[in-house]
């Protein structure tokens, strides 16, 4: 009996754990946004309510609807010890975008922050296969990982969905 009695409480202790463990308790949504960043990643970013979000173990990503392609999506990978600013980890992504897309316009850079943390803003447009696209990147770099969320759309619908991107970039979190 009181063998039972010690498996018995074994069991529910480690159930408990198991409990407390599987799913991270996350900040609430923003009015009017969903959360669309997966349990595998430590961020949380959110959506407007109505985007059609997909996620993923690696990334996060989000986008208005089939009639409108625009999209926003948050990356996040390793960076090697030679980055040591968000302008060196831009100056090898922008090398490997020639190597996709073409007629890259002109960058323009300004201060951004994702979080708190300070990082920089790219703003240019590029074609892919004849279809130019707009392009919104707002990056930081947090313990050896840049961050990084890509605003995507084609011209004709670029500026319909500018301030819900600011409200995007503004509402994401890292997980504390």
């Amino acid at each position: 009996m009181k063998k039972l009695l010690v498996i018995a409480l074994a069991l529910v202790m480690c159930l408990s754990a198991l409990a407390g463990c599987s799913k991270k308790e996350e900040p609430e949504a923003p009015s009017g946004m969903k959360l669309a960043s997966g349990d595998n990643v430590d961020y949380y970013m959110y959506v407007p309510e109505m985007w059609r979000v997909d996620k993923s173990d690696l990334y996060t990503s989000a986008n208005f609807s089939s009639g409108d392609p625009t999209s926003i999506s948050a990356t996040a990978y390793a960076i090697s010890s030679d980055i040591k600013s968000v302008g060196d980890w831009w100056a090898g992504f922008e090398k490997e975008m020639a190597t996709v897309y073409t007629e890259i316009s002109e960058v323009e850079e300004t201060d951004a922050k994702l979080d708190g943390i300070k990082g920089k803003e790219y703003a240019f447009t590029a074609s892919l296969a004849g279809q130019k696209y707009n392009f919104i990147i707002t990056a930081v770099i947090k313990d050896y990982y840049v961050y990084y969320i890509t605003y995507t759309s084609v011209p004709e619908y670029n500026e319909n969905h500018l301030k819900e991107r600011t409200q995007m970039v503004e509402a994401f979190k890292f997980e504390k």
